[in-house]
């Protein structure tokens, strides 16, 4: 007889959090679980990426407010009988009470972010929720230093509740770090506000048209979102199309990752982003920003780390990136030994087992 997990999402499109659930689902074939996911909304996108047959439930909430759904979630595990239950960000807390009166014996919770909360995290109903979600349920898990702080201090979850797991990647054990200059920049993320893809536009725009890299230079941004016609403005004001493509929701990221030369990220919050874990784990540079848990993960010993909305900075490890072949190879190399010590999907997959069982 397996035992049943639940994982309880606001939606499974396409994101980092998605790909975490799908990385944990698929590289636990070997332990004695049956994982089913169950979505509040009917975005399912992620699904093909799954390797296993497992059941996906949407409870198709209406927007707003909707009781029901707190009524098919608990018939529903009223007659799964699961050991355990695992939501993930805001949205999912508060159904950890339907889960407690439906017989759940372990209750999990998950932040990967704070979830559109105020950028320092400080709305005051929300974190009134989160406190009392926090008594609970069983552990209270976060993804990055900044958050475990956060939690502690500010929600007042107990320390013994709150469990520190870094997400994990697949490592690409047959790659070498390319010694040619960086042509093909990519960068991949939800088009939305607090991923500031203007200040990574008008920074790879700029550095092209001061010489500061190769005029064959293209940046291509995978990813859909509120910010594409915003972005797409820009694009058409700068005359920038040469050099930037926007070539929407992919479903295969990891094949565009591949064909890239360098990874960009230049968001104003981020916890522990997988996509800067996945182009260390397959040797591409990195430049990102230097925000929320970033710099509690990474260093600038293996990427370049510019100060947030800092577009001179930017601007200028761009060139560093491309033209200093002995920094870009010596930043490659740590990153990559980083996260094959730290961030493997194993080590992940072990983490968040151990909570079921």
């Amino acid at each position: 007889m397996t035992n049943k997990v639940v994982h309880l999402v606001p939606s499974f499109g396409c994101g980092g959090l998605e790909k975490v659930i799908v990385n944990l689902i698929n590289n636990s074939s070997h332990l004695n679980l049956e994982h089913v996911i169950i979505s509040l909304t009917d975005e399912l996108t992620m699904k093909d990426q799954l390797t296993l047959p497992i059941e996906i439930i949407s409870l198709n909430k209406k927007p707003g407010n909707d009781i029901s759904t707190h009524f098919k979630l608990f018939s529903l595990l009223r007659k799964m009988k699961p050991i355990a239950l695992q939501s993930y960000n805001f949205a999912t807390l508060e159904y950890h009470f339907i889960a407690k009166l439906a017989g759940v014996k372990k209750l999990i919770h998950s932040d990967h972010g704070r979830g559109g909360d105020h950028p320092e995290g400080k709305n005051k109903l929300h974190n009134f929720l989160r406190y009392l979600v926090g008594r609970v349920v069983n552990h209270y898990v976060v993804v990055s230093h900044d958050l475990k702080k956060w939690v502690i201090e500010s929600i007042l979850i107990p320390e013994k509740k709150v469990s520190l797991v870094f997400n994990g990647v697949k490592i690409n054990k047959n790659i070498s770090a390319s010694v040619k200059n960086p042509i093909n920049f990519i960068s991949v993320g939800r088009l939305d506000p607090v991923k500031n893809q203007t200040l990574m536009i008008e920074s790879f725009v700029e550095a092209i048209n001061e010489g500061l890299i190769d005029s064959n230079s293209v940046l291509r941004v995978v990813g859909d979102g509120p910010s594409r016609k915003v972005l797409e403005n820009i694009i058409e004001q700068l005359n920038a199309s040469n050099y930037v493509v926007l070539l929407g929701y992919q479903a295969d990221v990891e094949s565009f990752l591949l064909k890239s030369d360098a990874f960009l990220l230049s968001s104003v919050y981020e916890a522990m982003p997988m996509t800067i874990l996945e182009a260390m784990a397959n040797k591409i540079p990195v430049l990102c920003t230097d925000v929320g848990g970033i710099s509690q993960f990474i260093s600038d010993e293996s990427a370049w780390i510019s100060p947030s909305k800092d577009k001179q900075t930017y601007k200028n490890y761009l060139g560093d990136l491309q033209k200093n072949e002995v920094e870009r190879l010596d930043k490659i190399n740590t990153a990559y030994d980083l996260v094959c010590e730290k961030y493997s999907i194993e080590t992940m997959v072990d983490r968040y087992c151990g909570f079921y069982q």
